[in-house]
Formats: C-alpha cells, structure tokens, sequence
C-alpha cells in the first residue's frame, strides 16, 4: 500500500470520527433538551434565567465568564437564595466560598463573600493563614465570618485563650450541603479543611503562628460568640 492511500484511509477514518463525535454530541443536547421539557411539563411552564457552574467549582474560585453559564430552571424546582441571571455583573470577581457542583445554580447565602475581607482588615489587625485540620479546626465546620476564639498551649503545657472573637477569613473548607438542603444535590457529608485565614491582632500574630506549628491552636466556637 503506498503512502497516498494510507493518507486517504487515515483521512476517511478521521472524517468518521468526526461525524461520529458530533453524532454523539447533538443525541446528547438533544436529551438534555427533551428532560428540561419534561420539567416543563410535570412543573408547569414558569421558568427563570439562573446562573449555575459551568464547570466544578473549588471553595475559593473566581467567579467570571468562565465559572458561571445561564440556564433555564423551573421557578418550583429553583433552590431559595439562587442567583439569577441580572445578578451577573454583581458576582463577577468575587470568589466562591463553597464547592460548588458543575450545572448547580450558585447560591447568593452558601457561596459568594459578602465582602473583599482581606482588602478591609481593620487597623491593627493582619491576615494571618495556618495550617490546620478538622480535629483543631470545630471538624471542619468552619464558614466565612464566624468569630471563634484561640485556644493554645504554651511550653508548659497549660492552654489558655490567646485571642477571643477572632473573625474567620476564608478557608479550605469544601462544604457540602447541608442535611437540609439535601434532596436535588444528594445528601450531606463531611466537611474537609487544611488551612483557615484569620484576622489576628497584629502583636498577636506571630505567637498564633508558632501555637499553629507546634500543632498546639484549637479554633473553639463559645456560646454566645457571633458567627
């Protein structure tokens, strides 16, 4: 077989599969489609624009043209507090504070910083980040605001407050959702976290640092104290 025909078979094969993959392609929008009619149709004809993930979202992502899509949704299937399509110029930039799953609608309570924090730290306070793990960080329960106080040791093994009502940055924390926002999205499930940016009275920061280092700082949650 000479060069020009395995040219002309790879070509022809290539051709194939291009139509195959585009064949594939429009079955599967074509399927889409027919489910959200079948939505229509068992939830009546009310829909409303949303924003939803266009891809997975990580805690902490960017919100831009990239992150986010507009769809079609139900008005009885929506989830309370999601995002519509108006609200686009409002979120773009801002950062993600929750995982959030490719095609859920990005909800205004769960994923979206109300604030730049780090752009508007008080006087005499510094962002500090630490490592940290569920066991010291209230099992990962940590969320945006929440103000905790700081329990740690010292060389002789006594722990004491080392700072109270100490505001909660951002973290690593991958939220799922919540026992009662379960139902479309599947049950609740553990959260995970490895670090925790916290806003530290500045002469404090360093012995907050080396507490975290000796794996000696608990994040403890009083009653009383504000989230």
């Amino acid at each position: 077989m000479s060069n020009r025909q395995r040219m002309v078979i790879a070509l022809a094969c290539a051709i194939v599969a291009v139509l195959l993959i585009g064949l594939f392609l429009q079955r599967n929008a074509s399927a889409a489609e027919r489910n959200q009619r079948a939505l229509l149709r068992r939830y009546g004809a009310q829909t409303v624009q949303v924003l939803v993930a266009r891809k997975d979202l990580e805690s902490g992502a960017v919100l831009d043209s990239g992150a986010l899509k507009t769809q079609t949704w139900p008005v009885t299937l929506l989830p309370e507090g999601a995002l519509l399509a108006r609200d686009r110029a409002a979120v773009l930039g801002k950062r993600t504070t929750a995982w959030v799953a490719q095609g859920e609608p990005v909800l205004r309570r769960r994923v979206l910083q109300a604030r730049a924090r780090l752009d508007g730290l008080d006087e005499g306070l510094s962002a500090v980040t630490i490592s940290t793990d569920a066991v010291h960080a209230l099992g990962g329960e940590v969320t945006c605001g929440m103000r905790v106080t700081l329990m740690g040791s010292g060389p002789s093994g006594v722990v004491a407050a080392l700072a109270e009502g100490i505001e909660v940055l951002s973290s690593s924390t991958s939220a799922r959702p919540a026992k009662d926002d379960a139902g479309l999205f599947g049950s609740s499930g553990a959260s995970d976290i490895s670090w925790v940016t916290l806003a530290v009275p500045t002469p404090q920061a360093a012995q907050v640092i080396a507490a975290a280092q000796a794996g000696k700082l608990w994040l403890v949650l009083e009653s009383g104290e504000a989230r």
